[in-house]
């Protein structure tokens, strides 16, 4: 019956920011003259149309899935990772010349390597920001965002230049082997195992973070770096793992990102996966099983998105206002979660000071 309860409670907030935003948005399009109803109808028919657009969801929410559990690990113990951008970006590359340079290996193989080059190029990406702030205090915040700028460029550069592939007029790299490509799932569609993988990685995890001694630590940290400190837990070595952690995540992601969909770099290939996770993570409530759930949310806003702009002559950018209007729901319950909850504090010293 606790856990029923505990469950519930985790999950009214976002709900109840969904369902308010849904409502200001509503009166939003209808006041500014457009049919709400057909808009709304758009986004639901662009995602539940048939198996070929639910499948473009899936595609749509599984790099939001990955950057979304980086940044949901990495917060549990209270270091900001602000960089799953960059973490994304440079799996993408790692993986990208495994591809590209390693053609004479059977698909299978190629495509497992692929996948430990992502997750090893974002974990260096994540734990060198996670180290300056162990040892040296630094801002994670400020490095984790200048290293996404890093990253951004880099990718430009090798696109330009050393992986540029000149019989293309748009700046990109050559293709990655054709073995690596993500087989599809089902027919017609473009579905591949990302997602699916993007919810095993979700559910290990959960379990790491609440059912093991080291994801106890890291939550420790999280809660009280000092009195963790007190009770034997290396505060410094456990912000570093997390980091190393969340980046293999996001780096995972950009590698995934490679093989299922992109299969060869170019400069814009993230529209911004990373910090639309950070939103990914809040709303899940930094539970990476709460974050499949807002990832398909996410992922069902952006597929929708073109769809309620030909439907309903609404702009795409309407989408980007939706998601906004849902974090400030859940910022301003979670402040009131806060101030509830200071004020009880007080009113239970008072009652004691009294008795």
């Amino acid at each position: 019956m606790e856990k029923l309860k505990n469950a519930i409670k985790s999950i009214w907030m976002p709900a109840l920011a969904i369902l308010a935003a849904i409502v200001i948005s509503w009166i939003v399009l209808t006041v500014s003259g457009y049919d709400a109803g057909k808009a709304f109808g758009a986004l639901w028919s662009a995602t539940f149309r048939n198996m070929k657009a639910f499948g473009n969801t899936l595609n749509k929410a599984s790099p939001l899935l990955f950057t979304g559990v980086a940044v949901a690990v990495s917060y549990r113990c209270s270091v900001f990772n602000i960089g799953t951008e960059g973490q994304f970006l440079m799996g993408a590359i790692a993986a990208g010349y495994v591809g590209i340079y390693c053609k004479m290996l059977p698909g299978p193989v190629l495509v497992v390597l692929m996948f430990v080059a992502g997750a090893i190029g974002g974990a260096v990406w994540g734990v060198i920001p996670g180290y300056l702030k162990a040892r040296h205090g630094v801002s994670e915040v400020i490095t984790t965002i200048m290293f996404n700028y890093i990253a951004l460029q880099f990718l430009g550069f090798l696109v330009r230049g050393p992986l540029r592939d000149t019989s293309q007029v748009e700046p990109q790299s050559f293709k990655i082997a054709d073995q690596a490509y993500l087989h599809y799932l089902l027919p017609d569609t473009r579905l591949h195992i990302g997602f699916f993988l993007g919810c095993v990685i979700a559910v290990v995890m959960f379990v790491w973070l609440f059912r093991t001694y080291y994801g106890y630590e890291v939550r420790a940290v999280g809660y009280n770096a000092t009195a963790a400190q007190c009770g034997g837990v290396n505060v410094k070595t456990t912000m570093v793992q997390a980091m190393l952690i969340s980046g293999g995540i996001a780096g995972l992601g950009g590698a995934i990102e490679l093989a299922g969909n992109a299969h060869y770099l170019f400069e814009n290939m993230s529209p911004g996966y990373g910090y639309t996770a950070i939103a990914v993570s809040v709303l899940a409530g930094n539970n990476p099983i709460g974050v499949i759930f807002s990832a398909l949310l996410f992922g069902f806003l952006n597929a929708g998105s073109t769809a309620m702009q030909r439907a309903a002559d609404v702009s795409a950018s309407f989408v980007n206002i939706f998601q906004g209007i849902i974090i400030i729901f859940v910022a301003l319950a979670a402040v009131s979660k806060m101030l509830l909850k200071g004020k009880g504090k007080k009113t239970e010293k008072a009652a004691k000071k009294e008795a």
